[in-house]
């Protein structure tokens, strides 16, 4: 899902100050007050337009979507452009079509984690030039259709898309019945599997969870009761590394594949090259917080373990962002002034 200048380090001078009671007594009480007031300002806390204050920049909004990785990379990098860049952050809710345009207007920094999304891409970025692609985030997004392990060595079949379609009625629930259900996560993420239950000719009926977070309430729900279900999923995220699932194999993706309309998909989801984005002010509005973000660059594992610390360990934002920072300062390093990561447009299909 930024005006002054980005100096990140200012040289320290030394400067001796006079107390106003060593001022020569010929100044009489009216100077003695007037040194008293220079002391006074002279001594004060930086001002507005300090490089080390935040009140004269603009404040960096990030998008928030509506999955814990995409929560840990906001915290983290939010962490970071606070207390080594100075300037104030805002965390937006939004889901992630709707975050393309707000970032192309300038209601929206940057998005720090983009799945896909090629026509928006091609629209934003190719097209209009509103919004630039800041490299890539460092994950490998994976996309597909899961079962719990215990499940899969129950029924071996299932390793296959060819099993489900055999054993369908394994999965069939109140909400489902006649059919099996297969359980999809936000109305808002693109998914192909209503087309794909229909062109595999699957009995089953895609039900939408409504967000991450009722999606991993009924397969944890299921998963402890080691009751049969099938369900939308994806890699990085945090619960993969509690609970154990296998993923069913769906025919493969190809290019002819991912060129067919949306309705007629028929093929697993393609690679996920996950990238950044950000509106396209950014590096003139606060050059240094677009650099940062150009730097940005993390492992599964780094997104991971700062989500489990939130949602699992139940730390707050700024703890579970506070601790990786600290444990992480090579890393941290490298995105204040390392190298830019590499810049990949999304691949047609995603």
């Amino acid at each position: 899902m930024r005006q002054p200048s980005d100096t990140t380090t200012t040289a320290k001078r030394s400067t001796i100050r006079r107390s106003p009671w060593h001022l020569p007594w010929k100044l009489g009480l009216g100077g003695a007050v007037l040194a008293l007031l220079l002391a006074a300002c002279s001594s004060s806390t930086p001002s507005a337009s300090s490089p080390t204050s935040s009140s004269a920049k603009p404040t960096i909004t990030l998008v928030t979507n509506s999955w814990e990785g995409s929560l840990a990379n906001n915290v983290v990098a939010q962490y970071v452009i606070e207390h080594d860049l100075h300037y104030p952050v805002k965390l937006l809710d939004l889901s992630e079509i709707p975050a393309w345009p707000a970032t192309a207007q300038g209601k929206v920094s940057a998005v720090m984690e983009v799945w896909g999304h090629y026509k928006h891409y091609q629209t934003y970025v190719v097209g209009n030039h509103e919004v630039i692609n800041a490299g890539l985030e460092g994950p490998m997004g994976s996309i597909g259709w899961y079962v719990p392990t215990y499940l899969m060595k129950e029924h071996p079949s299932l390793a296959t898309w060819k099993g489900v379609k055999k054993d369908w009625s394994l999965f069939v629930t109140p909400q489902s019945a006649p059919q099996g259900q297969f359980l999809d996560g936000s109305p808002s993420y693109v998914t192909n599997d209503a087309a794909l239950v229909k062109n595999l000719g699957i009995n089953l009926k895609v039900i939408y969870a409504g967000s991450e977070a009722a999606q991993l309430t009924e397969i944890e729900t299921a998963y402890k009761a080691r009751k049969p279900i099938i369900f939308y999923w994806y890699t990085p995220q945090y619960i993969n590394a509690v609970y154990h699932f296998s993923e069913v194999q769906l025919p493969p993706f190809t290019s002819k594949c991912a060129a067919l309309p949306a309705s007629q998909i028929n093929c697993a989801y393609p690679p996920y090259y996950l990238y950044k984005i950000m509106n396209s002010h950014l590096p003139k509005t606060a050059p240094a917080v677009a650099n940062f973000i150009k730097r940005f660059n993390w492992t599964s594992a780094d997104q991971d373990s700062v989500a489990y610390a939130m949602a699992v360990k139940k730390e707050s934002q700024t703890a579970a962002a506070a601790a990786f920072v600290k444990s992480h300062q090579s890393l941290v390093q490298s995105w204040l002034s390392g190298p830019f990561t590499k810049v990949r447009a999304p691949i047609v299909g995603t």
